[in-house]
């Protein structure tokens, strides 16, 4: 079983964020802020990455370029993430 947990502070509150990924099938993405992913090692179901993806164009500056990329297989390995429609699941 492969679940990530976070937790961020955003002004004066605090937000959870649980993934089982191994209930997740994919595909994944990540937020990427002037071509660096901001959390690498948790990639997120399109609903989180959307989610992150509002909160990371509110946060930012105007000069910087915000986009979500989908997830390569390497990107998957190297978060330790295995996919619950993986035939390593």
């Amino acid at each position: 079983m492969s679940i990530k947990t976070s937790a961020y502070i955003h002004g004066d509150t605090i937000e959870f964020s649980t993934i089982d990924y191994s209930d997740e099938p994919g595909p994944f993405w990540l937020v990427v802020i002037d071509e660096t992913p901001i959390a690498p090692e948790r990639p997120l179901p399109l609903e989180h990455a959307l989610h992150e993806f509002r909160r990371a164009v509110e946060d930012g500056d105007d000069d910087e370029v915000i986009e979500l990329r989908q997830c390569t297989d390497e990107d998957l390995e190297w978060a330790g993430v295995t996919p619950a429609d993986s035939d390593d699941a």
